[in-house]
């Protein structure tokens, strides 16, 4: 943050924050997660003290601050001109769009790895260095630069801004802003964001460092470690701790080990990373049934649509359908449309009746390009002939990724701005890449153990935590400079990704506030992983 900055405590923040919104205090995080955090901590805060109700704090992500004030400015005076903000499924396929069929490379992540390159060359000042020669060192930043251009050049003609120039938008953002505005948990701060404030009256708030004690262990194996981590934090959790903290290296790939372990501990786990929306079964039978409207599919996959119970009569047709499964096994070949499966349904009316309005809908699109509106349309209303979501009532959990599939519907159906029309298998691959990349996690009662990736549990606080997996190999984090943007301009701005030296600074500032996130902080390594003797981290050599 800026030097001039005045600082505030966590306790003085929050007697701010107790005042309520006549204070005109909005406190800001650098991610979703510390926003959350910050909030429960207030609340409780708010308990402590004996309070029944009170106002809400007003806390939340520097992003969503962003994008309030411009929807204010919207609301403010809608005659100003001032361009339409893409939402990020639209800036996704802007991007598509843009690249087209100028790559071999798979376009839905080609187009999503422009967009990190793109925000993070305006965070860190460096898209100006895309128009010199001097600095187009290779085929890949070339082309890069070649298509922010046309991006550029597409947004201004039709008057559209992306979530990564928004905080550069200076017209109405900030006539309507709080009287203080505190900047919390912010460690590495972009030029962007220091400009972005500087239109603001701004303090400084961080987490208050915990005097821990502290303790490194080491296992013979990562599953050794992971079962005494559960273990431990039981014991945690049966003397009284609230707020247990467990920091998982790659976390996405080890969630269910995660949370198989934890479950054969006893103990309740909140995993702060969500699973794609399109593992979800409720959701992957909707794609696959709205895939099967458009394409032949496997028997199998086929099958498998026949005896889900999200399908409309799946009680009452339940010992029917197994045995025309049984049947359909021995007569059908290895692909199967659509039309041809309701000429073998007969002995199943329901089943049939269903797939045949299905049919019906799906006629009048054949082979029709149509506006992502008309397509979302016609999706909603194969999900409703097929009597999707079934007959037997809900989970939580099912529920949760039905409402958030209709959200994603929606988000597809908000397309059309970028792109005009779409084929039916356009239209399947943009709804499926929508699916895919939307990490989802049913909200549930909260667990008193957090599972978190290394760089989500920068900032937090606990009354304990194990931080595992800290290998040589795993921390420090090795350089990774995003490979669309030349290199020695990221070094320059400083992007703590960009070089060994500035990542291994950026990791010991991590590590130190580990250190200090809780009375009692356990460090751990493993020595094995199959052949591969590993050594703990030198950023741990001292506890």
């Amino acid at each position: 943050m800026p030097g001039e900055s005045p600082k505030a405590g966590k306790s003085e923040l929050f007697a701010r924050l107790a005042e309520g919104l006549a204070a005109g205090i909005t406190v800001v995080t650098p991610n979703r997660r510390l926003a959350r955090a910050l909030k429960a901590e207030f609340d409780r805060f708010q308990i402590a003290k004996g309070l029944a109700v009170w106002e809400d704090a007003d806390i939340l992500p520097l992003e969503s601050f962003v994008e309030r004030l411009y929807e204010d400015s919207l609301y403010a005076d809608p005659s100003a001109g001032q361009p339409q903000l893409l939402s990020h499924a639209q800036e996704q396929a802007l991007w598509e769009s843009v690249i087209g069929k100028s790559t071999l490379l798979a376009t839905s992540e080609t187009a999503a790895e422009c967009a990190k390159a793109w925000k993070l060359a305006q965070q860190w000042r460096i898209a100006g260095f895309l128009g010199s020669e001097k600095f187009l060192l290779n085929d890949d930043i070339r082309t890069f630069a070649r298509w922010s251009a046309e991006y550029v050049q597409r947004c201004a003609k039709e008057n559209w801004i992306d979530h990564a120039r928004l905080p550069d938008r200076k017209q109405g953002l900030f006539e309507k802003k709080p009287k203080l505005l505190v900047a919390y948990g912010f460690d590495v701060v972009a030029p962007q964001t220091k400009e972005f404030l500087k239109g603001f009256e701004v303090a400084v708030s961080k987490k208050e460092i915990t005097k821990a004690k502290l303790q490194k262990t080491l296992f013979p194996s990562a599953r050794h470690e992971l079962e005494a981590a559960a273990k431990w934090a039981r014991a945690q959790v049966e003397k009284g701790a609230r707020r247990v903290g467990l920091v998982v290296p790659q976390l996405a790939q080890r969630r269910r080990e995660v949370l198989r372990v934890f479950a054969r501990a006893g103990v309740p786990v909140d995993v702060s990373l969500g699973e794609p929306l399109a593992s979800y079964p409720v959701v992957d039978f909707a794609l696959s049934l709205i895939g099967f409207s458009i394409e032949e599919k496997p028997f199998e996959e086929t099958s498998k649509l026949i005896r889900s119970p999200f399908l409309g009569g799946a009680e009452t047709e339940f010992a029917a359908r197994a045995r025309l499964d049984a049947r359909l096994r021995r007569k059908l070949g290895a692909q199967v449309s659509l039309a041809k499966l309701i000429g073998e349904v007969e002995v199943c009316p329901v089943l049939r009746i269903h797939l045949e309005k299905i049919f019906e809908i799906r006629k009048k699109a054949e082979n029709k390009s149509q506006s992502p509106f008309a397509w979302a349309q016609a999706f909603t209303a194969i999900l409703e002939a097929a009597g999707f979501p079934g007959e037997r009532g809900l989970d939580s959990n099912e529920y949760q990724a039905r409402v958030k599939l209709n959200d994603v519907l929606g988000e597809f159906s908000r397309l059309g701005v970028v792109t005009s029309r779409l084929s039916p298998q356009e239209a399947l691959k943009q709804l499926r890449y929508l699916c895919a990349s939307a990490l989802f996690q049913p909200e549930a009662t909260e667990a008193p153990v957090q599972a978190l990736g290394i760089l989500e549990s920068a900032g937090l606080e606990f009354d304990a935590l194990w931080v595992s997996g800290l290998t040589e190999e795993a921390w420090p984090l090795a350089a990774r400079p995003n490979p669309f943007l030349p290199v020695v301009a990221q070094k320059e701005a400083g992007i703590p990704q960009a070089s060994a030296e500035a990542s291994l600074a950026h990791d010991r500032r991590i590590t130190e506030g580990w250190a200090g996130a809780a009375k009692e902080v356990v460090f751990s390594s493993y020595e094995k992983e199959e052949d591969r003797e590993l050594l703990p981290s030198p950023l741990i050599a001292a506890v």
